[in-house]
């Protein structure tokens, strides 16, 4: 970071009551940050992902890059501008509480000291545990039904078991495609943090592990695409003929495995479909249908904001997409998610990329506001020169321009945490200039 870049931090004091009391707060906050589908009062909010990466990193002493007040500035801008149009206010406030809930936290792992690292890296091996173990009683029909109940409080659509129709199960997520995103982040940062190489035996039997738990317990396309791109991220030369003997004996035994089933996993029917079927000639149709509204609204809003460079404002997301959409001239009729939910009938979607939701609602201008103030911590050198930095960072990069959830704080700290690893601040970083 550059001595440019943040405001000069205070001088410490002792801590107070009310310290203690927020460091007591946080640590009990600490697991609840890789879990952002727990809502505490779920029958009060309609969002799937609670704000505690945001509630969490909120503190005074929290130093942020200067470009990225621009950013936010240009955002709140854009928020006020647009906000009275909408049907209600807080489909923008809710709208600019999801973009800063996903990145607010990143800026906290700069000043993270070893001691909370620590106590992040305990609650983080603790929330993977749980999240597996959860996914497997529910995968063999072992949930505890005295705790379906309590659970359903707290997390939107939670189910004992799988869904059906080919869909797996969500452990503590709102859906597959949820858990299939966040595990794999949570995977890849558990063999870093064990220094576990993905060469190695024990390597490779954990990715195969992880390749079965996608395919036959999470079920989810979206896991299917997340591990091949894993997989793709640490490939060379010299592993590739490797990779591929590994990845085609385990396709092989899961296509076997999922013979031997009543309902194919869906990522296994999409995948056979695709290439027995001959879909690949014409991947299109299959796309807009087995990806519901997230191929359209990713494509829609990119295009959108090309041609919009100001975007529709934080909030205008309802409108905004609707016109996306029906600019590209795909029927309704074309996509089963909305034929089935509501006839055929366009309504508002945010786009699940990160990048892409900027796009509808700040145009191309604050989406280069956004890698102005993040880009050069996204491309740092050192974090590709290792394996594992690397395999996040594809990751990462995957979901913020392709396939996401908008307001999912995971990959932006799984990063971040990868940064602060990878990369430690230079000597002249812990003095800094005052913000103007």
């Amino acid at each position: 970071m550059d001595t440019d870049d943040f405001g000069r931090s205070e001088q410490p004091e002792s801590p107070s009551i009310l310290t203690k009391a927020a460091a007591m707060l946080q640590g009990w906050m600490a697991p609840l940050i890789f879990l952002p589908n727990v809502m505490p009062l779920k029958f009060l909010f309609s969002t799937e992902i609670f704000p505690w990466a945001f509630l969490y990193g909120s503190r005074k002493n929290l130093v942020v890059n200067k470009r990225f007040l621009v950013w936010v500035a240009y955002l709140l801008l854009g928020l006020i501008l647009w906000a009275p149009p909408v049907k209600s206010y807080l489909i923008p406030l809710r709208a600019m509480m999801a973009l800063l809930n996903a990145c607010l936290l990143y800026w906290w792992t700069f000043r993270c000291e070893e001691v909370e690292l620590q106590r992040i890296d305990r609650a983080f091996r603790w929330v993977f545990g749980v999240t597996l173990g959860v996914g497997l009683l529910q995968n063999f029909y072992l949930f505890p039904s005295f705790l379906t109940t309590p659970v359903k409080l707290f997390i939107d659509r939670f189910e004992p078991i799988p869904l059906g129709a080919g869909r797996g199960v969500t452990s503590l997520f709102a859906e597959p495609s949820y858990a299939s995103i966040d595990m794999h982040y949570f995977f890849a940062y558990y063999l870093m943090i064990n220094r576990i190489s993905h060469q190695s035996r024990l390597g490779m039997a954990l990715i195969a592990g992880l390749i079965l738990f996608d395919i036959l317990v999470i079920r989810s396309i979206t896991g299917t695409i997340m591990i091949s791109i894993y997989m793709m991220s640490f490939l060379r030369r010299k592993t590739l003929l490797q990779g591929l003997g590994i990845g085609f004996i385990l396709a092989t035994a899961t296509f076997y495995i999922a013979r031997e089933m009543n309902t194919l996993p869906r990522s296994v029917e999409v995948a056979y479909d695709f290439v027995v079927n001959q879909e690949y000639r014409d991947p299109l149709p299959i796309l807009l249908e087995q990806s519901g509204f997230r191929f359209i609204s990713i494509w829609s809003a990119y295009r959108y904001g090309l041609l919009n460079p100001l975007g529709s404002g934080v909030g205008g997301w309802p409108d905004a997409s609707v016109e996306a959409m029906d600019a590209l001239g795909v029927p309704a009729s074309a996509l089963s998610f909305f034929f089935e939910l509501s006839g055929g009938d366009y309504y508002g979607v945010r786009p699940t990329s990160f990048v892409a939701g900027l796009m509808l609602e700040s145009g191309i201008i604050g989406v280069i506001l956004f890698l102005w103030a993040f880009g050069k911590y996204f491309t740092d050198p050192r974090i590709y020169r290792d394996s594992h930095g690397r395999s996040i960072a594809v990751l990462f990069w995957f979901n913020l321009l392709m396939l996401g959830t908008i307001g999912d704080p995971i990959p932006f700290i799984i990063f971040g945490l990868c940064y602060k690893r990878l990369c430690p601040p230079d000597s002249n970083e812990s003095s800094t200039e005052p913000l103007p």
